[in-house]
């Protein structure tokens, strides 16, 4: 019975770790030679710019989606990481060493280039997590919904996980505020992130499938806002309460920003995830920003 303790909670870490974790986009701009370029990737983890391998032992995420969108809306695919459980190239008694592979592309702009907003954004696969007792009370865990199980005695811990990371470039000078999607959990800019200094105050709505977050005694709804320049390396970050899905706060440095949110709700037969009724008890969504402070 310990041993099924054991697994169980070794379960339950590896859950929490996962939620714990961010997914993020990393654009790296550079227009010292024109028309420019960014180097587009992603990262994964708790650090900028580059944190852990996206299929690392410790805690991976599968990328179901990774793309840009030009501003007149032409959609182009970049490259998926693989999710195949990394395995050590190497080891020594110092260290082990990994292949990484980040998703790194280059985009190139041309003369002709259309100007405005690009769209940089990831999307994990939505991935159930469920731990139950079977007809013969042995503990058990599957990366399936309730539905899709059989021979349930009592079901444990059963949550739906999902993350989404944007990233924006302007070229030129016409910035767009970012239209809602609708679509899990989204921080949309209601502030021109293409021309921030040091001291501005940079604004965000946010919403839950449409529906704007807010702040109760019930329900705590924040963002936070850490870069590699203030707050991070003392693992400490900015915090704003969402209120009727408005949050704001002012960037203290230059640098890469990563603004982030989590959202966890209940699943009941009534409630505003019916849908989900059957097939998990708790819904958790993850979403990240990252832009460039001048």
């Amino acid at each position: 019975m310990k041993i099924l303790e054991s697994i169980t909670l070794a379960i339950v870490l590896s859950i929490t770790s996962l939620s714990a974790h961010s997914l993020w986009v990393n654009s790296f701009e550079s227009f010292v030679h024109k028309p420019g370029h960014t180097t587009v990737g992603l990262g994964w983890g708790h650090t900028l710019p580059i944190d852990d391998n996206l299929n690392s032992p410790n805690g991976k995420v599968v990328v179901e989606e990774f793309f840009i969108t030009n501003p007149k809306g032409k959609t182009t695919n970049l490259r998926i990481p693989s999710n195949k459980e990394a395995k050590a190239l190497e080891e020594t008694n110092s260290y082990d060493i990994y292949n990484s592979d980040v998703g790194l592309h280059k985009v190139a702009f041309k003369k002709d280039s259309p100007k405005g907003m690009y769209k940089i954004k990831a999307k994990s696969k939505a991935t159930y997590y469920t731990v139950f007792l079977d007809k013969k009370d042995r503990k058990r865990f599957k990366l399936k919904s309730i539905d899709k199980l059989k021979g349930i005695k009592k079901v444990l811990i059963a949550i739906k996980y999902q993350a989404f990371a944007n990233s924006y470039l302007t070229l030129g000078d016409k910035w767009e505020n970012p239209k809602a999607t609708n679509q899990g959990l989204e921080i949309i800019p209601k502030t021109d992130l293409s021309n921030l200094k040091v001291g501005d105050l940079v604004e965000f709505e946010v919403l839950f499938y449409g529906k704007p977050l807010h702040s109760s005694p019930k329900a705590d709804a924040y963002i936070t806002a850490s870069s590699s320049s203030f707050g991070q390396s003392d693992h400490f970050s900015l915090h704003s309460n969402i209120k009727n899905g408005k949050a704001q706060f002012r960037v203290q440095s230059s640098g890469q920003w990563k603004v982030e949110c989590k959202s966890k709700e209940k699943v009941t037969k009534g409630g505003k995830h019916k849908s989900l009724y059957g097939k998990t008890n708790t819904l958790i969504n993850a979403s990240t920003l990252t832009f460039n402070v001048k």
